[in-house]
């Protein structure tokens, strides 16, 4: 069965169908943008049906059936008014980083937010001025470009060294832009879009140039949950007393359960003074307020979601190996980098980039396959493709073999 010809299983067979990630659900009658065509100007508009896409971040896979249930629940009471997180909605959050991760983090360090981005805002407006320097590394997960310059910061880029197919440091350069007035740095940990999980030693050496410079350091850690070997995930914060002190730690549960048109995020700021000056800046611009979705499903995919992330883990590492296989054997000049975490591949295409004019381009007129851009990453982006290998592995078959087959068409 092709995906065209599929559509959404009947209501009283989905219980049974549910347990697979094999099964293939229709998200277009929902206004899925990642099946909608609509793209921005890395992703140009194809017409007509049959596109297979694997661009943006999210999977095609339900949400576990804890959560389903438990919103289904809140659905069919029926009133939708405020709410609030108690207590016990933090204690959640420590313990699912306590349990995943080995990260005690302390309650009373955090807050409530509505999605990372709006916070990594929040903290910028709060503790930087317009005009201040904020590093990113990129080739980087491109909305960090958009939020330093609509907020009228200075954007710095701390370039990453690609040495024998995987990312490194480049902490010369890295010195070099906290000289040059940095007042902050966006660290995406793990790495999106290579799906690199820094070391130990990694973040230390980055920390003490934060020392030095005296730069706050703003970490997303979205993509932390799903790990793909035994490098462990280490949080930011967790590598010294003065590292907690200045940083602030990104948190969210929509990458790891595919929640993410049901936003609910955590902040952990180790700092009194400035969560308390954070907290005022947030409450001012209305972002304490909980979405009533958003709180219950983040409540309970950390409190019963274990079972379920395992197998997912299980099965996107499957679906990883399989993309190295077949670039191995049939995709002369894409090279995969095997990611740490997250169900994103990053795809090293230049040298068939220079070929045909265009990677990305030529697999979707030629392949039929939406991938993401790699210059919307940034500099060093270009020439790579993003694959997003969260969905059924039928669907990402499919779209190897029609890229297998464009290629072989040249």
């Amino acid at each position: 069965m092709t995906y065209s010809e599929t559509s959404v299983p009947a209501a009283g067979k989905l219980a049974a169908e549910e347990r697979s990630f094999d099964t293939i659900h229709d998200r277009s009658q929902f206004g899925s943008a990642k099946w909608a065509n609509q793209w921005d100007e890395f992703s140009p508009r194809v017409q007509g049906d049959g596109l297979v896409s694997l661009w943006t971040a999210d999977m095609d896979f339900r949400a576990p059936e804890p959560v389903i249930a438990r919103l289904r629940e809140a659905v069919d009471h029926g009133i939708y008014g405020y709410t609030k997180r108690d207590p016990a909605h933090y204690d959640i959050v420590k313990s699912w980083f306590e349990r995943r991760h080995g990260w005690s983090v302390g309650v009373e360090t955090l807050l409530p937010a509505p999605a990372i981005m709006p916070s990594v805002a929040a903290i910028l407006r709060t503790f930087t001025q317009p005009g201040d320097g904020v590093i990113v590394q990129a080739p980087v997960y491109s909305p960090y470009f958009q939020v330093i310059r609509d907020n009228g910061r200075n954007l710095l880029i701390n370039r990453l060294k690609l040495v024998n197919g995987a990312y490194e440091l480049d902490l010369d350069d890295f010195e070099r832009q906290a000289a040059s007035g940095a007042r902050a740095f966006l660290l995406c940990n793990p790495h999106n879009p290579a799906g690199k999980a820094w070391t130990r030693e990694e973040l230390e050496c980055l920390d003490a140039l934060c020392e030095r410079y005296g730069i706050l350091v703003i970490s997303d850690d979205i993509h932390c949950d799903i790990r793909l070997n035994d490098r462990p995930h280490i949080v930011y914060s967790s590598i010294s007393d003065g590292a907690a002190a200045r940083s602030f730690i990104c948190t969210a549960p929509t990458k790891t359960f595919n929640l993410a048109g049901v936003p609910a995020a955590t902040l952990s700021v180790a700092d009194p003074k400035r969560r308390e000056e954070l907290f005022q800046v947030m409450q001012a611009s209305f972002m304490l307020n909980a979405n009533y979705f958003g709180r219950l499903a983040l409540e309970i995919a950390y409190t019963s979601g274990d079972p379920w992330l395992d197998a997912l883990t299980s099965y996107v590492r499957e679906n990883v190996r399989l993309v190295c296989d077949v670039a191995a054997s049939a995709l002369p000049g894409v090279l995969p980098m095997r990611p740490d975490a997250s169900f994103l591949v990053w795809l090293d295409a230049r040298e068939l980039d220079a070929r045909v004019d265009g990677v990305h381009r030529f697999f979707v007129e030629r392949a039929g396959v939406n991938l993401y851009d790699g210059r919307v990453y940034g500099p060093g982006g270009e020439g790579f493709i993003r694959l997003n290998v969260g969905c059924p592995r039928t669907v990402l078959a499919q779209a190897l073999e029609r890229m297998t087959s464009a290629l072989r068409s040249l």
